[in-house]
């Protein structure tokens, strides 16, 4: 068979549009603050921020960030915008750079995309993975668009607020609410994009630097989190509002937890002993075992420590031990006492 050069320009442009598409639908993620929904990452300045509905957030300061791939990070939010306009936006820290890759740009190229009978796909990011819902574009105005599910099987839903359509590889609108016949309601493109710039040019005259690690106030060594799985309950169970002491960070019941401390110790980086604190409070659970890994030295190889059962006091302390060397320590809890989320109130290092 004879390979022409159109062939090969088809083959092309084929291939561009589905690794350009994919790049960018993995921008959407589910958020977790007041309420669940999800979100879109994009990146401006050194920063990875996320757009999402303001009704999601509530008012929250804090909310959870969770990637198709099932990495979680925390996202500081601003509500910068007005009352009615229902849109929040956030700096978003501890997922990996591949994460966060579509900037501004995609977002404006949306706000000049023909909307009237498109087809359009609404990525719904869930523990799972990610399922992309085909739509059509039922009616366009100024400022909003309404989208019908193609499947009649599916219809609007709570958790879906947030979410940004895409036509082809473009977002160019977020969900907003649902109507009652099953439909959505998306904020177009357009009004997103031009106050959004608007905001971003004003923040950029005092723009924070990129979020750093969070060390602990609590006593003890400082330390900062390197990560934490499972992804939290929600925004306000998140391992910075343990840190800050607002409140425990909390699980699902039916997974194992793994939380990664560095030890921020200003001279030698040393460990003799780990208290754990997760005290007997109604609707939560505690752990049922506990383990625990030290590295060394920076860019070593973890090394067992000890497992123990996690006491039913919920004060958890392996008492005063040899000093041994730990750059790093990993937190392993096992199991859950109920069916309860799994709460960690404390953790203090010496």
């Amino acid at each position: 068979m004879r390979i022409t050069f159109n062939i090969v320009i088809f083959c092309a442009s084929i291939f561009l549009f589905f690794t350009t598409g994919q790049a960018t639908s993995a921008q959407a993620v589910q958020v977790k603050a007041k309420e669940e929904g999800q979100g879109f990452l994009f990146f401006e300045d050194g920063i990875c921020y996320i757009l999402t509905a303001a009704h999601v957030t509530d008012g929250a300061r804090r909310a959870q960030v969770v990637t198709q791939n099932g990495n979680a990070g925390s996202a500081t939010m601003v509500a910068p915008f007005w009352e009615g306009f229902d849109l929040d936006v956030g700096q978003v820290r501890r997922i990996p750079d591949g994460d966060c890759t579509a900037t501004f740009d995609d977002l404006r190229q949306g706000a000049s995309t023909a909307l009237s009978g498109a087809r359009i796909v609404l990525p719904i990011v869930s523990p799972g993975g990610v399922d992309n819902l085909d739509m059509s574009v039922s009616r366009s105005d100024y400022l909003e668009f309404t989208g019908q599910f193609l499947e009649k099987v599916y219809a609007g839903k709570k958790g879906m607020s947030g979410g940004f359509a895409l036509v082809g590889s473009t977002p160019v609108g977020m969900a907003r609410a649902t109507t009652t016949d099953g439909s959505i309601q998306f904020i177009q493109m357009a009004e997103i994009a031009m106050n959004l710039r608007r905001w971003l040019d004003r923040s950029a005259f005092s723009a924070p630097p990129p979020p750093q690690e969070v060390p602990s106030e609590q006593e003890g060594t400082p330390y900062s989190i390197i990560s934490a799985t499972p992804p939290a309950i929600d925004g306000a169970h998140i391992i910075e509002a343990m840190i800050e002491g607002t409140n425990p960070y909390a699980y699902p019941a039916g997974e194992n937890a793994e939380i990664v401390l560095k030890n921020l110790a200003e001279e030698e980086k040393v460990l003799s002993r780990l208290r754990v604190i997760s005290q007997p409070r109604d609707g939560y659970s505690q752990p049922k075992q506990i383990r625990i890994d030290v590295t060394p030295r920076a860019g070593g190889t973890a090394q067992y420590w000890r497992i123990d059962t996690f006491p039913l006091d919920g004060l958890y302390d392996t008492g005063r031990v040899a000093r041994r060397f730990a750059d790093s320590i990993k937190i392993t809890l096992i199991g859950a006492r109920g069916n309860d989320p799994v709460h960690i109130d404390r953790i203090i290092l010496e």
